[in-house]
């Protein structure tokens, strides 16, 4: 007589994961925390995964990877672009590639390579809106923000553009300020290596986790964000106002020695 057993199939523990995060390297925000700040306090609070995606450069080297490893947590190198005026997130893009436009954004597609779209849905025009569904076969994943509340939430039409078309959903802070960080994150159903977690992530192995913010924590964060970009639109001003004086100052002082 034969005997049944079971095989049990042990499922990988689920990666805390967030995928889009800024830090004082970001080049257009003033943000207050630094990179090591904030892979610091991911690991305090359990995370395994984070992507450090400021705008337009790439914040990642050998020894902030490093940094990270000896915490316990996995840095995805990332970025989020502009591509035609639209943020796009590319996490392990190939290095010093960069697309003007999203003919050039079809040629970063690879399978070490994931394409987000960042906070697709929400008010402004650095969100995806229209140009999503347009180009839809160019993305791997749409984004659940952090920025929303049970009355406000632009991440609705997101889940039913994932639900419609088959993309995966991954949650992510976008955060600025540290006071963001951990409202909404993913808990990704793969080994702890790039390959997996990008497989994972693709075939919707991925659970959000998030929360909707107070009124309160809205207007703070909304007052906070507001005051950052007003800040960096004067400092950008006066350091191209600089540039230009210098510049005119150079003309004469040649034109006088001439």
């Amino acid at each position: 007589m034969v005997k049944e057993s079971i095989i049990k199939v042990k499922r990988p523990r689920p990666l805390k994961a967030d995928l889009h995060l800024h830090t004082a390297e970001d080049p257009l925000d003033r943000v207050r925390y630094t990179a090591k700040e904030l892979i610091s306090k991911a690991a305090d609070e359990g995370f395994d995964v984070l992507s450090i995606t400021n705008h337009q450069i790439m914040t990642f080297s050998s020894e902030l990877f490093s940094y990270a490893q000896e915490r316990g947590i996995l840095l995805i190198p990332g970025v989020e672009a502009t591509v035609r005026r639209r943020h796009v997130l590319l996490l392990n893009p190939v290095p010093g590639k960069h697309c003007s436009d999203f003919s050039h954004l079809s040629k970063l597609r690879r399978p070490e390579t994931l394409i987000v779209a960042p906070h697709p849905y929400f008010p402004g025009t650095y969100s995806l809106n229209g140009c999503l569904l347009k180009y839809r076969k160019l993305f791997d994943a749409l984004e659940y923000c952090h920025f929303y509340s049970p009355r406000i939430n632009f991440n609705q039409k997101a889940v039913e553009v994932c639900q419609s078309h088959g993309f995966p959903l991954i949650g992510n802070s976008d955060a600025h300020f540290l006071s963001q960080f951990g409202t909404t994150y993913s808990l990704i159903y793969a080994e702890k290596n790039l390959e997996s977690i990008f497989t994972a992530i693709r075939a919707k192995r991925v659970e959000v986790v998030t929360r909707p913010l107070t009124p309160f924590e809205m207007g703070s964060i909304a007052r906070r964000f507001l005051g950052m970009k007003l800040h960096a639109k004067i400092v950008g001003h006066q350091r191209r106002a600089k540039l230009r004086f210098i510049g005119s100052t150079e003309r004469n002082n040649y034109l006088h020695v001439a």
